[in-house]
C-alpha cells in the first residue's frame, strides 16, 4: 500500500474518531449505545488513526509494516520427499 493511500486511511480515521465524540454522547443520551460502548468505539477508531499515523512516521514495527504490503502473497514452497536426491 503506498503513502498517499495510509495518510488518506488516517484522515478517514481522525474525521471518524471526531464524529463519533459529538455524535455518540447523543445516542447514550437517547439510550441508543451505552456509554461503555461509546467509549470503546472512539478508542479504537483513535487506535486505528494512530496505528495509520507510526507507519507514516516510520515507527511501526516491521510485522505492522508488513500488514500493509502490497505484494502478492507466496507461499513457501512445499519439499518433496524427493529433494535432495
Amino acid at each position: 500500500m503506498d503513502f498517499e493511500t495510509i495518510k488518506k486511511l488516517k484522515d478517514c480515521c481522525s474525521r471518524e474518531a471526531a464524529l463519533r465524540v459529538n455524535v455518540y454522547p447523543k445516542w447514550v443520551q437517547a439510550k441508543k449505545m451505552t456509554q461503555e460502548k461509546a467509549d470503546e468505539e472512539i478508542r479504537l477508531m483513535r487506535l486505528a488513526a494512530a496505528c495509520f499515523n507510526k507507519l507514516l512516521e516510520g515507527k511501526a514495527p516491521e510485522v505492522q509494516k508488513q500488514l500493509f504490503d502490497i505484494k502478492p502473497y507466496e507461499a513457501p514452497k512445499k519439499q518433496s520427499m524427493y529433494d535432495g536426491y
